[in-house]
């Protein structure tokens, strides 16, 4: 069963880029562009963006292969657009119909 998460869960965990041994963080993530493309990265490690993410509500994602390599390009997803974060549901809390 998928949990369900909100922002601030999925936010604090997303800014932890190193597990404890030192290894990269990779996560898989869900999210709807602004055209409303779909997009899923199955694997991808946090990455910094060219411009105020604090302001914009913005967090970069980088593409990786299995051993860890880089693939891609960054990709930069609006914290609210949002919909999977490691395979956990996330309701974007800007939304009426999401209250519980």
């Amino acid at each position: 069963m998928k949990r369900i998460t909100n922002l601030n869960v999925m936010l604090s965990d997303w800014d932890e880029s190193k597990l404890p041994n030192g290894e990269d963080k990779y996560f898989s993530v869900c999210y709807i562009k602004k055209n409303g493309e779909f997009v899923y990265l199955k694997r991808c490690k946090k990455s910094g963006l060219r411009f105020n993410m604090k302001k914009t509500d913005m967090k970069g994602a980088q593409p990786v292969d299995k051993n860890g390599f880089n693939i891609g390009h960054v990709h930069p997803i609006w914290i609210h657009s949002i919909l999977f974060y490691r395979s956990n549901v996330h309701f974007n809390l800007l939304s009426d119909e999401n209250n519980f």
